[in-house]
């Protein structure tokens, strides 16, 4: 944070704010905390866990709306969505489940994620 968001001074390293006296150390706080869960979210991602790194994106964005988080999110979306298409194709079923319902974290009620889910259990019925 570079300027007091109460009177738009100037900050320096103090998490109070030298003209206005306002105590921004929640704030910085709020900052750290939503640089760290985008950190969390980028090394799960890598390590090959998808779903912790949707819960970490999103935990980061309830801190802080960064530009680099949503982004991130942006990305994340359109990871799921490959991943999707990829266990549709490969019939696997519990696993496309699973990947809806992270959809679902990042996007909320959905459409298209509606109609992917009800053709994931037309799909996956057993035939009478």
């Amino acid at each position: 944070m570079q300027r007091c968001p109460c009177c738009n001074a100037r900050l320096r390293a103090e998490s109070v704010c030298p003209r206005c006296g306002a105590d921004l150390s929640r704030a910085l706080s709020c900052e750290q905390l939503a640089k760290l869960w985008l950190s969390v979210s980028l090394q799960t991602l890598t390590a090959g866990q998808p779903d912790v790194a949707v819960a970490a994106i999103e935990r980061s964005l309830s801190f802080k709306q960064t530009p680099a988080a949503r982004l991130f999110r942006d990305f994340l979306v359109q990871h799921q969505y490959r991943a999707l298409y990829e266990y549709l194709a490969q019939k696997q079923w519990q696993d496309a489940r699973r990947t809806i319902a992270g959809l679902h974290v990042l996007q909320g009620d959905d459409e298209a994620l509606s109609r992917f889910l009800a053709l994931i259990e037309h799909l996956s019925a057993k035939p009478a």
